[in-house]
This record gives structure tokens, C-alpha cells and sequence, in this order.
């Protein structure tokens, strides 16, 4: 289903995993690029039980697949729709990890009533350079090469890290180009009023998946415009994927930030 500006009234559905239908309060995860809501399989577990959980797959992703374009401002429509008509009460928590970070700011931009609070990992900036035009063919090669290595070989590079091999259909150079297009580099976000927990992974090594601290900073300065509340963290043994690495640890942190206690110990303000 291929969408334009014009299609407002008749969007679609994203498909989606609900976990905990009973629960009293609702959070939204929201995953990143080239993946699917999977992708929080190991999370949700460690989530209390009495969180109701909405996993969606974003436009181009995973059962979703048949929403094209995939653009940030249409998944967080779509998202904000699922939120109004899913959510207890209409309003829901919201997670979000790498692309899903974009959305999740982007959302709590233009639809504040509908998101309680955020806590996002992985918010990253794609300025235009000269290589702009090359990033969709590198994102759309590299998951090809990982995925013909053991996931032994991965996990032990990623200091344990457990990466599912990217599906080459839903991986595809259309899907590539859209997430990062030449014509469109991120932008930074307008502030938002939900108070936000902003976390860059740290750590590097052999292949780098450390997150961008002075980027965490940058957001986390224009969130405060409308939200003094808004924090941003460094964990140095977290790699970028670390809902993967370390999901108890990812879960706890959410839990911690949506009640309102202290983070677990290992976090440095930034």
C-alpha cells in the first residue's frame, strides 16, 4: 500500500504484538531500522506484568512491510493512531531505540497528549555529506555480509550481543534509500514537552556500536525547552544494539524511568 500526502483520511493499520492486555498502563516500543518488533523479543519479558505493551512494525518492516513509503512523520501518525485506539486510556509510555527514536521525539512533537513519558537509546544524526548519497547501499550490504557470519563470531564481537540475521526481503535497497535519503538528512527535532530519559551506548571496541554522546547532549538541551525534566546518560558498556546485549538491564532502566526512581547503577550523566 504506497501512500502520498493526500491518503490522510484513509491511513492504515500498523501491525502489531499487544502483551499484557490487562495491564493499567500502556507502553509502546518502538524499533529501529531494517528489523521488526522482534526485535524487543528479549525485552518484554523482564517488563512488569503490569505494563500493557503495543509492539508495532513500522511502515516497510516486518507485517508492515506493505506500508510504503517508509517515512518518520508516517510511522508516528501511524503509531499515534495505534495509541489512540489500543492504549489504556488513549496514552502510553513510549520507547524507542535507534530509528524508533526519531519517531518516538517526532510523535511526542506533534501529538504531546497522547505520550506520558520517553525513554529513547540511539538517537542518531545524518547531516548531508558527500557520502550521503552511499549510505543506503552500505545499509543494505552490510547486513548481508553480518548475516553470512556465525552468530557466535557476532555475539563475541558485540560483547554479547544477540543479533538476528536481517531478512534480505524486508532489507531492501527501496527500503534503504527511504530510511536515508539523500534528499532528506535528519533534521534536528522541534522540542517536545514529555519528560525524556535520552541514553547514548558507549562502548566501542572491534567493531564500533558506540552511540554519539555530544548528539544525546544536543537533544537532550532541546527537550529541556519544554521539559526541564528531560536527562541524558552514557553507559560505557553498552554497545548501540544493547536491548540485545543486556535486555534485563534495558527493561529495568524503562521501569525505573516510568516510575520515577533512580536508574540502575553503571549510567553517567551526561
Amino acid at each position: 500500500m504506497s501512500l502520498s500526502p493526500e491518503d490522510e483520511d484513509a491511513l492504515p493499520d500498523l501491525s502489531f504484538t499487544t502483551f499484557n492486555a490487562t495491564g493499567r498502563t500502556t507502553v509502546v516500543l518502538i524499533h529501529g531500522a531494517l528489523v521488526s518488533g522482534l526485535y524487543w523479543d528479549l525485552v518484554c519479558p523482564y517488563l512488569p506484568s503490569s505494563y500493557h505493551l503495543l509492539v508495532p512494525d513500522l511502515p516497510g518492516h516486518g507485517s508492515s512491510r506493505a506500508i510504503t513509503p517508509f517515512t518518520v512523520n508516517l510511522s508516528s501518525r501511524l503509531i499515534a493512531n495505534l495509541i489512540r485506539a489500543h492504549a489504556v486510556n488513549g496514552v502510553a509510555h513510549v520507547i524507542g531505540h535507534s530509528l524508533g527514536a526519531q519517531i518516538a521525539i517526532r510523535l511526542a512533537a506533534t501529538e504531546p497528549s497522547l505520550v506520558s513519558s520517553i525513554f529513547i537509546s540511539g538517537f542518531g544524526m545524518f547531516p548531508r555529506t558527500a557520502l550521503t548519497p552511499y549510505i543506503p547501499y552500505a545499509a543494505w550490504t552490510m547486513p548481508r555480509l553480518e548475516n553470512c557470519l556465525p552468530r557466535s563470531w557476532v555475539r563475541w564481537a558485540m560483547d554479547g550481543a544477540d543479533l538476528p540475521r536481517i531478512d534480505p526481503e524486508t532489507c531492501t535497497l527501496d527500503l534503504c534509500r527511504q530510511i536515508v535519503s539523500p534528499e532528506s538528512p535528519t533534521q534536528w527535532p522541534a522540542p517536545w514537552p514529555a519528560r525524556t530519559l535520552i541514553v547514548a551506548a558507549g562502548k566501542g571496541g572491534l567493531i564500533p556500536s558506540n552511540d554519539q554522546s555530544h548528539t544525546a547532549v544536543r537533544l537532550m538541551q532541546i527537550g529541556r525547552e519544554l521539559n526541564p525534566e528531560t536527562i541524558a546518560y552514557t553507559h560505557p558498556q553498552m554497545r548501540h544494539p544493547w536491548n540485545r546485549q543486556a535486555p534485563q538491564l534495558f527493561a529495568e532502566t524503562a521501569e525505573a524511568w516510568i516510575e520515577g526512581r533512580e536508574l540502575p547503577e553503571g549510567f553517567i550523566k551526561l
